[in-house]
């Protein structure tokens, strides 16, 4: 294949087009995705515009859809593979073989159209598949007839799902006989899908026959042998027969472990000696949870002890292997699990040590649950760091960023062999170590580079230190005593009707521990208040919310709170929510306006954190931010940012009292270019942005905030939410009083990305922002209020509590409404960003120092006058 592609040899376009599809498929074979887009596209290029290799063509395209298929971009795949139909559609009278692809193609966008969910469109393409079989007598219906088997079972459609099961059994028995590898796959799914339906024992007899397949085909020691085991521990886990599902679990992790072998189900395998997969996780996931079930069965104290401790360990152990495929054998298939199941799996942990707590009232477990849910943030923000594919780009020096790139996908395909290899019947050991002496190599290189990184772009170690959880005894030492986190963590399952919600209520002296269930209620609720910005609720649908959200969310934790000063670490819809506005009492039954409610501010000043890591900053790094840098385009006459509507009316208000209360530069007008704030930003002074933002629904990712750019010809202008945090922020206090620079895209187990977090991120150590769009002459009177305080010293977050006050004091009943005051939100440090309250607490001291040195003076004098009498 190398003399194939040695420009010398002058190779044949078609030898070409057949050594880059062939060097595709090996790539994808070992998980190099990118690579094997990399050959196909050199494929495409050189068979693109002749139709003498209109064939190649297809199949090209047929592989990427494959690749893109997997990495979850299903459109893309669809375009693609409907591409390929039209083209086999235009070769005429096509025979057998452009048939068979054209039938392919149609399964394989069914299959697309199963995977997402649309079962509509997923049936029309796989009837045509099946129409194209049987007419033309095609091979390989067998697993069209499983495809359309598995979606009328999604629809409900019981006895057309029975009827394609037995064909597809029947036809591919017919074919390979009763021992065919892929048999088991066919009886995987038909004996979920008869224990789904209450048909047991049939099921319980496929899941068998599967077993027996694959250690025919397998021999003992694999990842299917694995799935067949694990699938059988399911079934008895659905019968509730813990003993029998824990006796399968066990057997799952032997047959994927080389080296283990321990039938005891309280023992599990060392880390240090397993191959990193998936579907080790998956089967740690069902046996910890199985074990849980068990201790609730048992009577014996100490054997539902034991039972619980194992539990938890075995949960512990699946966080642990997480860790450990993310930094090492980050896989495209363990990317997507890990995305669509790492935070219900550190769910499970707080639940069994609750679990455990429950049991033995033993408080180190609250800081254990803390320590997991803590954990829980930090990959949300690692993950969004690390997976910002416009990182390596931006900052990292490009020879540098490609070979880190590559030795990872190398380092993961290496691993992938040689854990395939491992689990044959008789693996080559030769192999083996030839690709682990490889493997070595590359783990050092990777060393140097990763040091050669880090030494040329520090922010990236400085970001990833931001995201570090804080040990429980750091994050109190650093609370006042008035001060109080919420640290909420959020279920996405449904158990019994209600989504598991967990607070960890955290002081100087105590940690404690609350867990509730939110019905569907919790989601209208958030709905209505998500909502309320733009009028679409009436009074007392939304004070019904916001009394709900207090009832559900405060004050079961009132009990435990510490002073009025409360910090909010939000978790999935919760991040949606202005507490500031929540209801202590519902509104009389003929109240119909906002005077007078007792909104939750009257009592507590509230602020916000994405973790209790970025709560407080590095004691000495930021100054004291008596300068400000003031940003307000008036965006006249700009063709460019078209999706940006206009000047907002109280930016001037606003930069002349911010200006008023602190000394500092104007960026106003044309000043206010992205290159000037680019500039500016490296210095430690407050910014002030009072300019629009536009967000992208898609992907938060793409937000930006809209500078002047009529006279910037360095800069586009917009300001991307990415770029936000690859920037050296050194500044106190970040103000966004900009349309929605607090809202962001919300992805199950990632929260609420947003600009305000990527401005944390980048060093601000806190950040004022809005959590809707905002009324800029309303919200001006806030803002300048808020500075008047801040030049008092106040802190940040009674700063902006005064001035909400201060605006619902002198406001009518329906300006009162929370859309017009409860957007503004403190994230991060509350620290004051000046030191006027400095010189108060000197004289403060120093007149008692003088006081109690008059009293010292004049009580020695009485002793001495009483001596000399």
């Amino acid at each position: 294949m190398l003399n194939v592609l040695d420009p010398e040899n002058n190779s044949p376009k078609g030898y070409l087009i057949a050594a880059y599809n062939n060097l595709g498929l090996v790539r994808k074979s070992i998980g190099l995705y990118s690579e094997a887009l990399d050959y196909y596209n050199k494929a495409e290029s050189l068979s693109f515009g002749d139709d003498k290799y209109l064939f190649d063509l297809v199949d090209i395209y047929n592989n990427k859809s494959r690749i893109y298929t997997f990495q979850r971009s299903f459109s893309t795949a669809v375009e693609y593979l409907e591409k390929a139909i039209r083209i086999c559609e235009s070769f005429g009278d096509p025979d057998k073989t452009v048939l068979l692809r054209i039938s392919r193609a149609y399964l394989n966008i069914g299959i697309i159209f199963y995977e997402s969910g649309n079962y509509k469109e997923a049936l029309k393409n796989l009837e045509e598949s099946l129409r194209l079989k049987v007419k033309n007598k095609l091979p390989e219906i067998e697993l069209t007839y499983l495809s359309l088997a598995k979606t009328y079972a999604m629809i409900g459609s019981i006895n057309d799902a029975e009827d394609y099961f037995k064909n597809s059994i029947n036809s591919m028995r017919e074919q390979f006989g009763e021992n065919y590898y892929r048999m088991a796959e066919i009886f995987f799914d038909y004996g979920i899908f008869l224990r789904s339906n209450g048909d047991l024992d049939e099921s319980l007899d496929y899941n068998h026959k599967a077993l027996s397949i694959c250690r025919k085909n397998y021999g003992e020691k694999h990842p299917y042998v694995s799935l067949s085991l694990r699938n059988l521990g399911d079934y008895y886990l659905s019968l509730n027969n813990y003993d029998s599902s824990l006796y399968f679990y066990q057997r799952s992790l032997i047959s994927i472990v080389n080296g283990f072998s321990e039938t005891d189900i309280f023992e599990n395998p060392l880390l240090d000696s397993v191959i990193l997969n998936v579907d080790l996780l998956k089967t740690l996931r069902k046996k910890s949870a199985a074990l849980e079930l068990l201790s609730g069965v048992q009577d014996d104290p100490a054997m539902k002890l034991n039972t619980l401790n194992t539990s938890l360990k075995t949960i512990e152990l699946a966080l642990q292997l997480i860790d450990r495929i993310r930094n090492d054998f980050l896989t495209e298939e363990s990317r997507i699990y890990l995305a669509e199941n790492e935070k219900e799996t550190y769910i499970s942990a707080v639940h069994i040590a609750k679990a455990l707590y429950d049991l033995t009232g033993e408080t180190s477990l609250i800081r254990r649950m803390y320590v997991i849910t803590a954990k829980a943030k930090s990959a949300v923000l690692r993950n969004e760091i690390t997976e910002n594919e416009l990182f390596v780009s931006a900052g990292i020096p490009d020879s540098l960023g490609k070979k880190q790139n590559t030795l990872s996908a190398n380092i993961a395909a290496y691993n992938n062999l040689i854990l395939e290899e491992s689990q044959k019947k008789e693996p080559d050991s030769i192999k083996i170590s030839l690709w682990k002496d490889a493997l070595f190599e590359m783990n050092r290189e990777k060393e140097r580079i990763s040091t050669a990184i880090n030494n040329e772009f520090p922010q990236l170690m400085e970001l990833l230190r931001k995201t570090e959880p804080l040990p429980p005894v750091e994050v109190q030492r650093n609370l006042r005593r008035d001060e109080t986190i919420i640290d909420y963590l959020l279920s996405n399952e449904y158990n019994k009707g209600k989504r598991n919600l967990y607070a960890f209520i955290i002081t100087r002296d105590n940690i404690e521990f609350i867990q509730t269930g939110l019905d569907s209620l919790f989601m209208k609720s958030a709905e209505i208040i998500r909502n309320h910005s733009e009028g679409n609720n009436d009074f007392s649908e939304y004070t019904g919310a916001l009394y709900y959200m207090y009832d559900n969310l405060v004050k079961p934790a009132e009990g435990y709170l510490s002073g009025n000063k409360l910090i909010i670490i939000p978790d999935e819809e919760i991040a949606w929510l202005p507490f500031d506005a929540f209801l202590m009492n519902p509104p009389d039954p003929d109240q119909s306006d906002y005077e007078g409610l007792l909104f939750l501010i009257r009592k507590y000043a509230i602020s916000y954190a994405y973790s209790s890591s970025l709560i407080y900053d590095i004691p000495g790094k930021q100054g004291k931010g008596e300068k400000v840098s003031a940003f307000a385009p008036d965006y006249s006459g700009d063709t460019l940012n078209v999706q940006v509507p206009g000047q907002l009316q109280g930016a001037g208000k606003e930069i002349e009292s911010v200006l008023k209360w602190f000394k500092g530069d104007e960026f106003t007008g044309s000043r206010a270019t992205e290159h000037n704030f680019r500039t500016s930003i490296q210095q430690p002074a407050l910014f002030h942005l009072a300019m629009h933002s536009v967000t992208d629904i898609l992907n938060s990712k793409y937000s930006w905030l809209a500078f002047d750019v009529k006279p910037d010809t360095i800069e586009d202008g917009r300001l991307y939410n990415y770029e936000i945090s690859l920037m050296r922020i050194v500044s106190p206090m970040v103000v966004l009083s900009a349309c929605n620079s607090g809202t962001g895209t919300l992805y199950h187990g990632e929260g609420l990305m947003s600009m305000a977090r990527s401005f944390v991120l980048a060093g601000a150590s806190s950040v004022v922002r809005t959590s809707w769009e905002v009324n800029d002459e309303t919200s001006a009177g806030i803002i300048i209020s808020f500075y008047h305080y801040l030049s008092k010293g106040m802190r940040k977050n009674e700063a902006l509590r005064k001035a909400k006050l201060d605006y619902l004091e002198g406001s009518t009943p329906a300006l009162s409404d929370p859309r017009y005051w409860a957007a503004y939100e403190v994230l991060g440090d509350n620290s004051p960003v000046t030191d006027k309250n400095t010189g108060i607490v000197i004289l403060i001291i120093a007149a008692v120092v003088l006081t109690a040195g008059i009293a010292f003076y004049f009580r020695r004098r009485r002793i001495f006058s009483a001596r000399s009498e």
